[in-house]
């Protein structure tokens, strides 16, 4: 469990403010529950995977797109190999972009009743993410390519990052995502990082609202208006979410007993650890380990 503040392949947020890669991830591979600062949008091309996001958790297949706004909880355990394009940009990039984008402020998925988009081979989407693909592949030959000119490398950067602006244009113009004028600023978002890197480092620990008012530097009447707008869970849940998928990765990862997967997020009594464990994702913590251990 982590919360990652910077950018995949360790480029900075205020330095790169987009970041773009694709992956090839094996069959029964896992990347664990976490939450970031950013946005993301992963496009996949071939193979199929659970996809963790905040309550649900999801199956996907080819040419399913998912749009993740700024500290939504996710993770994945791919079913099959899995490749797939991952575009992660900052609020800032798009604040930069346009006079239109104000840091109150953000991007957000129109779903309905699932948490995914499928986009047809037909699609535009389809065919951007073809070529940004082919460009990623590009700009990973030139890197260590000590003939190649910086030019032709800021060329082929510059490229990517049109390409992935014209996703998300395609995105808001398709009405697949839309701007939320009432969320938090993005201040709010920049001050509320370490009380989530707290969270996720300390699952044992309960922190309380007073306390976490504190770590985050605002009034209790500003930080419990603000939370739900823009984590789109109240902070009790919240906390409680990231203890639970805390458990599953410990359910599916190891050979712990219940009782001390419970005790290793803070919980004394495994009635209480089966019944929240239930409440967040429909099973109980024996029947999740049945059905989803490889």
């Amino acid at each position: 469990m982590n919360f990652q503040n910077t950018f995949q392949q360790s480029e900075q947020p205020l330095q790169a403010l987009l970041s773009c890669f694709t992956y090839i991830g094996g069959a029964d591979s896992t990347y664990p529950s976490h939450c970031h600062s950013f946005y993301e949008i992963k496009y996949i091309f071939k193979g199929s995977r659970y996809e963790i996001l905040n309550r649900s958790k999801i199956k996907v297949n080819e040419n399913s797109l998912l749009f993740i706004p700024p500290l939504s909880v996710h993770g994945l355990s791919n079913i099959t190999e899995v490749e797939d394009l991952v575009i992660q940009f900052d609020h800032l990039l798009i604040r930069n972009s346009s006079m239109q984008f104000t840091n109150n402020f953000m991007l957000k998925p129109v779903l309905g009743n699932q948490d995914f988009m499928m986009i047809d081979n037909s699609d535009s989407l389809h065919h951007l993410f073809i070529t940004i693909r082919e460009y990623c592949k590009k700009r990973d030959a030139l890197s260590n390519d000590t003939f190649t000119s910086a030019q032709e490398k800021l060329t082929v950067d510059m490229k990517i990052i049109s390409l992935c602006l014209d996703v998300i244009s395609c995105l808001l113009d398709g009405k697949k995502i839309y701007v939320d004028r009432h969320g938090a600023a993005y201040s709010d978002i920049l001050d509320i990082n370490p009380l989530i890197s707290e969270i996720i480092a300390h699952p044992e620990k309960t922190i309380s609202m007073q306390s976490a008012c504190r770590i985050a530097g605002m009034s209790y009447s500003h930080f419990s208006r603000f939370f739900e707008k823009i984590t789109g869970l109240n902070y009790k849940y919240f906390c409680n979410l990231f203890r639970i998928r805390h458990a599953e990765e410990l359910l599916l990862t190891t050979d712990k007993p219940i009782s001390e997967i419970a005790e290793a997020i803070g919980i004394h009594t495994i009635s209480y650890f089966t019944r929240l464990f239930k409440q967040i994702n429909g099973n109980t913590p024996s029947g999740y380990r049945r059905n989803f251990r490889v």
